[in-house]
């Protein structure tokens, strides 16, 4: 590869924004060489913009691309229409005209990448309500209300990735040839065909396994991982994870609209409704050390929540108040 190989390469890693900071000092040295390389980098600058435009489009055709760019650098130059390498010829340098075919090159290939990343990327918000919706390969998920999925419109041959943001319930098809992975910010979990439930927040992941096995990896350190099989939980909290065993079918309450407990501790019961009815309920300060020891048995389905404090109240002897924009449980 020659010199003016090595910087039409250059050039072209640059515009596509992956240039070192060694290569962008590299053309930065080249630009300072000589007055003429100022404007070979705008004719290959130019070439790219035009390109890029024209090669990102979903009906993506070659040969009306090719028609398409000579019209743009036609306009731009206000010049009679010519045929592509005539007005490379006229309006570019020895080479801009190698360039571009090279920055073309790119150009197809970042276009195609904006492409599968933006257009064949299938959002999908639950505003309203809990949504049922079924993936390219049979999949369903329950998203919780407030939650979104992001899904490509046909899987890739290798895996099937989907994005969460919140909370869905998965029913995976099994497919030993395709991995299915769900990725959050914060995690990444990874079936073979199962069903399981990943609730995600800024701060934690939650995942629960009902049938089959899961793997949990965090997303910042690879090495850190877990895998979880049917009735178990892990929850992924500031690097660290947090296992236990799974007693009963609470963790799906907004998808059945039920609530079981059973000798259930008071903080348990109270972090199972706040997750429930999306507000905060919790023990006042003063019985932080008790409150462990308050059974509650108790069956909630689809009640109001005034409802469901009430019953607390009686069975716990307990009262309610507002405090802070929290429900707080206390003995007078």
């Amino acid at each position: 590869m020659n010199q003016k190989e090595h910087i039409i390469s250059l050039i072209a890693r640059q515009l596509q924004g992956l240039a070192t900071p060694q290569e962008a000092d590299e053309i930065q040295q080249w630009l300072q060489s000589d007055a003429a390389c100022q404007q070979e980098y705008e004719d290959m600058t130019l070439i790219w913009q035009k390109s890029g435009l024209l090669l990102a489009e979903p009906q993506f055709n070659t040969e009306i691309a090719w028609v398409k760019l000579d019209d743009q650098i036609a306009l731009l130059t206000a010049r009679e229409r010519k045929p592509l390498h005539t007005v490379i010829s006229i309006f570019f340098s020895p080479t801009a005209k190698a360039a571009a075919a090279v920055l073309l090159v790119a150009g197809m290939a970042a276009a195609g990448f904006w492409w599968h990343r933006h257009i064949q990327w299938q959002s999908f918000t639950a505003v309203a309500k809990n949504e049922t919706i079924t993936l390219p390969d049979q999949s369903v998920v329950v998203v919780r209300k407030g939650s979104t999925i992001k899904y490509l419109k046909q899987f890739d041959a290798a895996e099937r990735r989907v994005e969460l943001t919140g909370e869905a319930f998965f029913s995976v098809q099994h497919n030993e040839r395709q991995p299915f992975l769900v990725t959050t910010g914060n995690s990444e979990v990874k079936v073979l065909g199962t069903s399981f439930l990943v609730h995600n927040t800024q701060t934690a992941d939650e995942v629960v396994v009902v049938t089959g096995k899961v793997n949990v990896t965090d997303i910042k350190e690879n090495n850190n991982k877990v895998i979880i099989t049917k009735g178990q939980r892990a929850v992924l909290k500031q690097d660290h994870f947090y296992q236990d065993e799974v007693a009963d079918s609470n963790f799906i309450a907004w998808e059945t609209g039920q609530l079981n407990f059973t000798n259930t501790a008071l903080p348990q019961v109270l972090q199972d409704i706040s997750h429930f009815y999306g507000i905060s309920v919790e023990v006042d300060p003063g019985l932080q050390t008790t409150a462990p020891s308050i059974p509650v048995t108790l069956h909630i389905n689809n009640q109001p929540l005034g409802q469901v404090l009430d019953e607390l109240k009686l069975i716990t002897g307990l009262q309610v108040k507002k405090e802070n924009g929290k429900t707080l449980f206390y003995r007078n």
